[in-house]
């Protein structure tokens, strides 16, 4: 929960196209959710919507090392142009 009231638009898309992890917790007291999930997402779907979400210390580490490779990449290029302040 974001801590405010989100749109079912919302729920269903904001996992790279796919539903909210936490969704059926969500909805279930408003409509019949899961008979939703079930009908609408294959199999290996379901499994990306219900797999367990990252601990945030290893999305931020994933980050950090993207920054990190993007950064080397980019000394790596300006050195091969000759733009390095060498």
């Amino acid at each position: 929960m974001l801590g405010h009231t989100l749109s079912f638009r919302y729920c269903r898309t904001m996992n790279t196209g796919l539903p909210c992890h936490n969704i059926l917790n969500c909805w279930f007291e408003r409509f019949d959710i899961e008979t939703f999930i079930a009908e609408n997402y294959s199999e290996e779907e379901l499994q990306d919507i219900f797999k367990p979400p990252k601990m945030k210390i290893a999305t931020m580490v994933e980050v950090v090392a993207k920054v990190t490779r993007a950064e080397n990449d980019e000394t790596v290029d300006s050195t091969k142009r000759g733009d390095g302040n060498d």
